[in-house]
């Protein structure tokens, strides 16, 4: 976590210094800050998806589901860092555009879990 923060708070410094001067700059100084922050912590990331995936070996069909649910994370992570880049560069439509795309395309991502789960339910009051 020391990393994330000690990234963090650098490219924040190096930014607002050199923003002042190079908008265009600061914008690509943020995102290779954001990714090098995401760099930081990707062995963690890998040791949560070797967990999901044992556990959902516990499961029957449970990998179906895992993978499922790690789109729609990876999803939701790179859409609020995008959103956040908008809305740091006053493009706050293009951000709730953003948002609302993101929604839209992780609702039709699960919406085969809520049919299983709709056909359960069915099944269990019949």
């Amino acid at each position: 976590m020391a990393k994330v923060i000690g990234i963090s708070f650098c490219v924040l410094m190096c930014s607002l210094i050199v923003k002042e001067h190079n908008r265009s700059f600061a914008l690509i100084l943020s995102v290779a800050g954001g990714v090098l922050s995401f760099l930081a912590i990707s062995d963690k990331v890998s040791e949560l998806y070797s967990a999901l995936i044992q556990l959902s070996d516990t499961v029957p069909s449970g990998v179906a589901y895992v993978r499922l649910m790690l789109k729609a994370l990876f999803i939701v992570i790179i859409t609020q860092f995008t959103v956040d880049i908008c809305r740091d560069n006053g493009e706050n439509a293009l951000a709730s555009l953003t948002e609302i795309s993101a929604k839209v395309l992780v609702l039709s991502l699960v919406m085969p879990l809520i049919e299983t789960v709709i056909s359960m339910v069915v099944g269990l009051v019949k």
